[in-house]
């Protein structure tokens, strides 16, 4: 996202330089590092998140200039939505196609290569609108790798 050598490595100094000590039995039981992440509760995670997802909507936003994803408009005059960020939860929005099922899939691919995040496709869900029959909404569901779909909105 073009930041500055010296600012990632402060960045990157936050998340090496943390060490915990855990109480056993009423005495602290030394010192330890974790091996990946932030704790729960650290100030600079929301922080993160928002750059993480800056970069998810930057992926987006490209695949949408470039025609691999068109979104979906609510009204023939209203604009198009192709995604939604709320907390902890992604909304993503394209036509039920194959075609954009698959160039969904590489975008979600990409982000996790270049962000060393994992998309839980266990906890995703996929709904349709009415006009995407039964038959290709599973197997749609099943391009995207979710669990099937919620059935039609």
């Amino acid at each position: 996202m073009g930041f500055n050598g010296i600012w990632r490595g402060w960045i990157y100094e936050c998340l090496k330089s943390a060490s915990f000590s855990v109480m056993m039995n009423g005495a602290p039981s030394g010192y330890f590092s974790p091996t990946r992440g932030l704790r729960q509760g650290d100030p600079l995670s929301p922080l993160l998140f928002v750059l993480c997802t800056e970069g998810f909507s930057a992926l987006l936003r490209k695949a949408i200039a470039e025609k691999k994803l068109e979104g979906v408009k609510v009204a023939p005059r209203a604009p198009r939505v192709s995604h939604l960020f709320f907390a902890d939860d992604s909304y993503l929005f394209l036509r039920g196609t194959l075609q954009e099922c698959e160039n969904m899939m590489v975008v979600l691919n990409e982000y996790e290569e270049l962000s060393g995040q994992r998309i839980n496709l266990n906890k995703s869900a996929v709904c349709f609108s009415k006009n995407v029959v039964r038959e290709d909404q599973e197997f749609l569901a099943e391009v995207l790798g979710v669990g099937g779909s919620r059935g039609t909105r």
